[in-house]
Formats: C-alpha cells, structure tokens, sequence
C-alpha cells in the first residue's frame, strides 16, 4: 500500500455508503461533516441512519450504483458485496473504502481534527481506528490557541513574497523566518515587521 496523504473537497460531492449498520452509520456522519451528497444501499437500514439528511435504497448494492460517485464506502461486512464494489470502482477509478477488508481499500477515511484552517488527519492504514483516534487527539492538544491567527497572517505573508521576490529558495526562506518568528515568541508579526525582514531578503535576493 502507498497511499498519498491528501484534502479533497467534500461539499456536494456524491458518495455511496453501502450497508445500513453501525459502521455504515460512522461513515455516514464523517461524510456529512463535510457536506458530501449521500446515498445508501442496503436491505436493512438502522434507524439512526434512516434520521439523517441522506438518500436511501433499501436493497442490496448493484455495482451501478457506484456510476458517478466520487467516493464508495462499503460497510456491508458480505465478501460477495465487497468483491463486486471493488471492481466496480475499480473499474471506475473510484476511491474505495472497505470496512471488512482493508487490502481491498484505494482510499482511507483518516481519524480528522479540524479547526479553522487547521486540518490534523491521522490513519494507522487500517490496522487501528481506536489508535487512530488516540493520536488525533493527542496532536490536537498540542496544536497552539492562536494557529488559526499565525495562519491568517501566513497567507498575508505568502502574498507579499509572492509579489516581492522572485527567487523560490529566497521566498521560502522568507516565509519560514517569519513562521519561526511567530512560533517562537506566540505574537503575530505586525506589517512593519514583515517589511523589515522583507527588506533582508530582498537584499540577499539582488546579491
């Protein structure tokens, strides 16, 4: 396995989720939170799932059900369902996740910590979600108070060296200098602050 770490965006994007258990309900409620277009597929359905804003087929899962779906999440614990889902994202090009047996799987759902512009994901692959979690949590405990201000004023940085400088190793440099300013001392650098330091690197930058 050699999956590649990446944020997708969810919001309105159709995803299927076949099964109607308990692990179908987790997956349901991590899709919804970030605002994918749900359909579930399954002969049974919990009531639980049944509550929430998403479209159901009580039936078993056809591999045409998987036509257009940005994301298949099999939850249905059936070998037959998940060698016949497989395929047909596979077949599709479509990330596929599976609950009942993880060599089956092209794309994970990460244990997520999620504040601002701050997204922590963690995964263990599929060995532990409980471990998973574990470590999301203890990561996001370290994540500082004001992050998400040391990131707003970033982005202000990444536009002034993008305008200003020229040399990518020069930029970049520049950029790290002033994060490791705000890491190091917990304030948020002011602009005359940043026009100084930019003063530096646009001298380094014409040497």
């Amino acid at each position: 396995m050699a999956f590649l770490p990446i944020l997708i965006e969810m919001e309105n994007m159709p995803c299927l989720v076949a099964g109607g258990g308990a692990i179908a309900l987790h997956k349901v409620e991590k899709l919804l939170e970030h605002g994918a277009d749900i359909t579930v597929v399954a002969p049974d359905i919990c009531k639980e799932i049944e509550k929430l804003p998403v479209k159901i087929f009580k039936r078993c899962a056809e591999a045409s059900d998987c036509e257009g779906m940005a994301l298949v999440a099999d939850a249905t614990g059936d070998r037959n369902a998940e060698d016949l889902l497989s395929k047909a994202c596979s077949k599709r090009h479509i990330p596929y996740i599976c609950a009942g047996n993880g060599e089956l799987c092209t794309a994970i759902l990460p244990a997520v910590y999620s504040s601002g512009r701050t997204v922590v994901a963690v995964s263990s692959k599929g060995a532990s979600p409980a471990a998973s979690a574990w470590l999301r949590d203890y990561l996001a405990e370290k994540v500082p108070e004001n992050t998400d201000a040391i990131l707003d004023r970033m982005a202000d940085v990444r536009a002034v060296a993008k305008a200003s400088l020229d040399s990518q190793p020069v930029r970049r440099e520049f950029m790290h200098d002033c994060l490791k300013k705000m890491t190091d001392t917990g304030e948020i650098i002011s602009d005359n602050e940043i026009k100084k330091m930019l003063k530096k690197y646009l001298q380094e930058e014409e040497k």
